[in-house]
């Protein structure tokens, strides 16, 4: 039995404040692991070791409409980032989705990129980029 996917399914917090307002795109959060899990290197004799690699981190997008109240509430978060660099903490991200179950927990949230803001005949969305120190994924089997 097939079931349907909705951003009001997906839950994610920043601090915990709840965002909305997502942009209707396929990719309105995204969450990527940051490099390889580690590697193989090679002796020279042709005999290979893994490597486990240190970096737990995440990339995460987040693409909003641009007139929202969470876009007015990120770019407050972002300026204080920016504007007080000594006082600036990581932030922390969670998401969970309510259909399926998965939960993913990123710790040492900071903003990267800062977004493009564009004015024309669509709906101009916002793109906010972190990138988190740790991210834990829990991936459920689904309904």
């Amino acid at each position: 039995m097939s079931k349907s996917f909705s951003l009001e399914d997906a839950v994610l917090t920043i601090d915990g404040t709840e965002i909305t307002g997502y942009e209707n795109a396929q990719d309105s959060i995204s969450i990527a692991p940051i490099g390889d899990d580690g590697d193989i290197t090679y002796g020279i004799n042709g005999k290979g070791v893994f490597v486990h690699a240190c970096n737990r981190g995440a990339t995460i997008t987040i693409k909003t409409l641009q007139h929202t109240g969470t876009n007015e509430k990120l770019n407050q978060l972002r300026n204080a980032q920016v504007n007080n660099p000594t006082t600036a903490t990581g932030k922390l991200i969670t998401y969970k989705d309510l259909r399926n179950g998965d939960e993913f927990l990123l710790t040492g949230c900071w903003f990267t990129t800062p977004p493009t803001y564009a004015r024309g005949t669509s709906h101009n969305g916002v793109t906010w980029t972190f990138k988190a120190t740790k991210a834990e994924f829990s991936i459920k089997g689904g309904l």
